[in-house]
């Protein structure tokens, strides 16, 4: 797939619910006669630069290209010319734009939206090297301060000029700053329509045969209307190609009301510190203060329940109770009969709503603010129709719904378009925008067959056999408490980091909550890392115990989806971070040796980081290497290419590395490495390296922390060509200053020795 910030060919349009139909007669002049009765009070304005009157707010206008006149209203350079040879069908004319030809048509004197369609003729010309940067035919939409999107052919290394078309969004110069591969297909030559419709509230919409090109994104083209319909010919040199322009219409409307994009940080500090104000008391049970079960009466009688800004309502009153995570459980059956916000489906969701991932859909597969009772522990969802490659239709489920004792039902908020929000430590998520997740947050509402102490956890929202872990019963001992540094961080914010639940089932993060979790591997890695790090200093026990709570949830509901039959997070750049983790510490803290070695209790489970770490002879004289950006399988024990060289590589040296290994070493720089050091620490300090199972993770970090590259990245930019010299890329540091500084001060106290990545392994 061919990613640039690009458009194609586009062409815009508005519904006209009352509008004069002007229509282009052989003489060139235009009459016209009202296609549906005007609406009392409508006010007829002069559109001055035709010398016509036409009702505003809205007219349509046909073009073609049969008289002597059909050019009165256009501004043409170059070898523009009416060819009466080629009609796209029959005997009419058509407009012909040759190499350095250009045709502009003044429309209107405001920047408004509007409909153009037209017929484009494309013969398919190749010029002898395509990948030469060069600008070939484009047509486009230009507004009154000479901002351009345009549609049409560019050739240059990483386009497809010759395979398909692009968009531009540019100041009609330099013609390569913002493109969009479109993934429309040159070919067969022919005509071809294009329709760029301008929405007064939705934006630019592209359409290529009438269907519409998903890859344009209406915010991302610096447009707020258009004044002017524009035509560029082949700027190349050699085999230069001609196009033809064939029935031209024009529908024009009022102003643009697309709503401003807004930025949100669900993680700031006032934010959270709101949030914590509001949470219940902090209690550390022990087997001393362990609470009593409450009896069926005691519990309080209620017909809705919220958290998190979602709302369910049952057919009747029914007792509920929290776990100790502040998580409701229902004493069933109940029936949900209503969820606030409204899960809407279909034609229910405004058009304004819908993006590129809807409008591949037919309507009935569209919704927003779904939910899923006992999702399954697979990559399927249908949270929102939004989500890339894991959302499964079929599996969108409707009100009423009846809750029976085992049952988990997942509730969650759909992003709002034009809402940007801060993700946990880097990343930004805008609906619709790149791999972003669509879901904004998520809930698990569980339905149990009796009351619950207030220290059980909440069962895992994929166990059906909804396992019962209590409080009372964590081995705090296990934790140390070490020194913190300096640059420890607030543990308010990770406690927030850790407080929803992490309910993705699936891969890439396409349909992961962004309040509620990490949207990447690497923060995965990092979040995970520092809160098993924070767990492990001296902080007081009654600060570190909402962070415990919710870290050994994580590691429940992690762990709970690899016993129904998860196949894990495998080695994937950094995707497959991060997840094992809280398995392992839940594992260990509550006595399951089953979750603690999860690895060796399910050895074809896929671990990103264990996938990605192993011993063997490295170039650079280790003796345990980085296993590329693919890894090596835990199913099958063989290393993954996935066709593209991604497997393991530091066995080989950098002369020998072709574009997949170089990917790969990026990789080990970027995004794995730098963050895995917390975890290995907190694993070291709680003395889980057996549990964990996978010695190799261990000295890896090990390697990555005390191995000195100097020399190395010499070496590979002298072979490769690739600068792995930055500050951010280079061994012996981990992402965050806090885990630096507890490396410094921990790693050398340890017994296990620091060089065990020099010693030669089985």
């Amino acid at each position: 797939m061919k990613y640039a910030s690009a458009f194609g060919l586009c062409i815009v349009a508005v519904a006209v619910l009352s509008a004069p139909v002007w229509s282009e007669q052989s003489t060139g002049h235009l009459t016209a006669q009202l296609a549906v009765p005007l609406s009392a009070g409508v006010q007829a304005k002069a559109i001055n630069h035709i010398g016509l009157t036409a009702v505003y707010p809205t007219w349509f206008t046909a073009f073609n290209f049969d008289g002597k006149q059909a050019l009165a209203r256009w501004v043409i350079t170059g070898d523009v010319v009416i060819d009466v040879t080629k009609g796209r069908e029959g005997p009419n004319s058509s407009l012909k734009i040759g190499p350095g030809g250009k045709a502009l048509l003044k429309l209107r004197e405001k920047d408004e939206p509007g409909k153009v369609e037209v017929w484009i003729y494309d013969d398919g010309t190749v010029p002898e090297d395509f990948k030469v940067g060069r600008t070939g035919p484009r047509l486009g939409l230009v507004q009154n301060d000479g901002k351009v999107f345009a549609v049409g052919i560019l050739y240059v290394g990483y386009l497809g000029g010759d395979e398909g078309y692009t968009a531009t969004a540019c100041d009609g110069r330099q013609w390569f700053d913002k493109l969009f591969w479109l993934g429309v297909n040159r070919a067969p030559a022919g005509w071809h329509k294009w329709t760029f419709d301008f929405n007064p509230e939705v934006g630019l919409q592209i359409f290529h045969n009438d269907r519409q090109v998903n890859a344009v994104d209406s915010r991302k083209t610096d447009l707020k209307g258009f004044s002017t319909l524009a035509v560029w010919g082949d700027q190349g040199k050699g085999r230069n190609q001609t196009i033809w322009l064939a029935d031209l219409s024009v529908t024009l409307g009022g102003p643009v009301n697309v709503p401003p994009i807004i930025e949100a940080d669900p993680y700031e500090e006032e934010t959270v510190a709101a949030e914590m104000s509001q949470s219940r008391p902090i209690i550390v049970y022990t087997e001393e203060n362990a609470p009593a079960t409450p009896k069926l009466e005691d519990l309080p009688l209620k017909q809705s329940v919220s958290q998190y800004g979602i709302t369910w309502t049952f057919e009747k009153s029914t007792r509920v109770g929290q776990f100790v995570n502040g998580d409701w459980y229902v004493v069933g059956p109940v029936a949900v009969e209503a969820i606030d916000p409204k899960p809407l489906y279909g034609s229910e969701i405004p058009r304004r709503e819908l993006e590129g991932m809807d409008n591949e859909r037919p309507e009935a597969q569209r919704v927003r603010n779904g939910f899923m009772l006992n999702p399954p522990a697979k990559m399927e969802v249908a949270y929102d129709s939004g989500i890339r490659n894991w959302f499964t239709s079929s599996l969108i489920q409707k009100l009423p719904m009846k809750m029976k004792p085992g049952d988990s039902l997942v509730s969650t908020i759909s992003m709002p378009k034009n809402l940007v929000l801060h993700a946990q430590l880097r990343n930004k998520i805008e609906r619709g925008v790149d791999d972003s997740s669509p879901i904004r947050t998520a809930a698990v509402l569980t339905c149990m067959s009796e009351p619950q102490p207030p220290d059980a956890f909440r069962p895992g929202f994929c166990d059906r056999r909804q396992r019962i872990y209590l409080a009372r019963n964590l081995k705090r001992d296990l934790l140390p408490k070490v020194a913190a540094t300096r640059s420890i961080p607030k543990i308010q914010q990770y406690i927030r980091f850790t407080q929803r639940p992490w309910v993705g089932t699936c891969f890439f993060g396409f349909e992961e909550p962004v309040e509620n979790m990490p949207q990447y591997g690497l923060e995965y890695g990092r979040v995970v890392g520092i809160s098993a790090l924070l767990l492990c200093t001296d902080i007081k026990p009654q600060q570190k115990e909402p962070l415990l709570v919710n870290f050994v949830q994580v590691g429940i509901d992690l762990g709970g989806m690899v016993r129904a039959g998860h196949p894990g997070w495998t080695a994937w750049g950094g995707h497959g971070s991060g997840r094992k983790l809280p398995i392992v510490f839940a594992g260990l803290l509550l006595g399951d040796d089953e979750l603690a070695g999860i690895s060796l209790s399910y050895p074809k489970v896929s671990f990103g980081e264990d996938e990605q770490t192993a011993y063997g002879e490295c170039w650079t004289g280790a003796k345990v290497v980085f296993a590329g950006h693919s890894g090596i399988d835990a199913a099958t024990g063989e290393g993954r290419s996935r066709g593209s060289g991604w497997g393991p590589y530091e066995h080989t040296p950098p002369s020998q590395w072709k574009d997949g290994q170089n990917t790969s070493e990026s990789y080990r720089r970027c995004c794995t490495s730098v963050g895995w050091v917390a975890q290995a620490l907190a694993l070291r300090l709680t003395h889980a390296e057996q549990a964990w199972g996978h010695d190799a993770f261990f000295d890896y970090v090990d390697r990555w922390m005390y191995e000195d590259d100097a020399a190395f990245v010499k070496i590979i930019k002298e072979t490769t060509g690739r600068d792995h010299d930055k500050d951010w890329a280079r061994q012996g540091q981990a992402w965050d200053a806090f885990v630096n500084e507890m490396w410094a001060k921990h790693r050398p106290a340890l017994q296990a020795p620091t060089n065990r990545w020099k010693e030669k392994h089985d």
